[in-house]
């Protein structure tokens, strides 16, 4: 973030950020409000447009949504780190193709020499041109025998090539999941969407939010690491349901998406109620002393994308059947088909 703003300028602004984190209950934090102000402020374009899509869909804000924003629109280094990302990764795909094709056209090159040569020599009468036919072959010999090293070094440089893809390929893998639970983060789920809408502008894609009921207070209880342990229990199992079938999502501190492409919501009822009914049978004991910790209880809200809605509106809409779900009661299912 860089300003160029008076003391005064600075000031107003400052108000206007915490007006916003105060309309939209943040608490104030350092993340918060630096987003905030960088919103006020509309210097970020991209930032800009996402919180007024928020805005205008009435999705509720929390620290863990400020701090993919920030992540994803404010970090110092993550605009440079992708486009270090992508173009190594450019650069390495165009020297494995360019050693390959170079291996494989001085390979045909070679042979064709030598089966040319052979034929010149059963062809030869003259002594001399016989010989030089020979130094020929000789000469063609020694480059065959460097083309063999070539090619192992060849080898070891796009072996190296295929690891290094890998490594950056895990690295990009690493921006687009939630770094405790593994799940995907939201611009992971951004791009999933695109790329299904791309293939498919009117396929069906429903959505079910997941909350923990009172997990605050379970923290509160039991501390931050055995609560930590627990979400990633279940996350594990909540992604187990979805497998290659759509993709999960940590949507927030203690809530997560779960989007199933080309379903119907009564299919989609169906995996919620199984995601429920799982959950509610697991049983935690800590290591330390085998206390049974609280049951956990959840709540789902469901529903189908509508191509005439925005993706924020979309979201909105699966954020309402949660609250809906988790005014009925602990371990309800709130869906758009009822």
């Amino acid at each position: 973030m860089q300003y160029q703003d008076t003391i005064e300028q600075a000031e107003t602004k400052a108000r206007a950020a915490i007006a916003f984190m105060r309309q939209t209950y943040l608490p104030a934090n350092p993340i918060n409000y630096a987003v905030s102000y960088e919103y006020i402020s509309k210097n970020n374009i991209e930032l800009c447009q996402s919180l007024e899509q928020k805005l205008a869909a009435n999705t509720r804000f929390d620290n863990f949504s400020m701090t993919e924003l920030y992540n994803r629109y404010l970090a110092p280094v993550s605009q440079p780190h992708e486009h270090i990302v992508y173009q190594a990764t450019r650069m390495l795909n165009r020297l494995a193709a360019k050693t390959d094709m170079a291996a494989e056209n001085l390979s045909e090159y070679l042979t064709t020499i030598d089966t040319q040569l052979v034929s010149l020599q059963q062809l030869a009468i003259d002594p001399a041109v016989a010989k030089i036919i020979n130094k020929l072959q000789q000469a063609t010999c020694q480059v065959q025998q460097q083309q063999t090293q070539l090619q192992q070094q060849l080898l070891q440089a796009n072996q190296q090539s295929y690891q290094l893809r890998n490594e950056l390929e895990q690295l990009k893998q690493q921006r687009l999941r939630d770094p405790l639970t593994g799940l995907f983060n939201r611009s992971a789920m951004h791009n999933q969407v695109e790329l299904w809408l791309a293939e498919q502008p009117e396929r069906n894609i429903a959505a079910i939010s997941i909350s923990l009921n009172q997990f605050k207070e379970f923290t509160q209880q039991y501390g931050a690491a055995i609560s930590d342990q627990v979400l990633c229990n279940i996350s594990h199992k909540i992604s187990s349901f979805i497998q290659n079938s759509g993709i999960a999502v940590r949507s927030s501190s203690e809530e997560f998406l779960v989007l199933l492409p080309d379903i119907d919501l009564r299919t989609a009822n169906e995996v919620a109620a199984s995601v429920k009914n799982k959950i509610a049978k697991l049983r935690f004991i800590t290591a330390r002393n085998q206390q049974t910790l609280t049951r956990i209880t959840l709540s789902l809200g469901v529903c189908l994308y509508q191509s005439s809605n925005n993706w924020y509106q979309f979201l909105a809409r699966a954020a309402a059947m949660l609250d809906k779900a988790q005014q009925a009661g602990y371990n309800q299912i709130a869906s758009e088909a009822s």
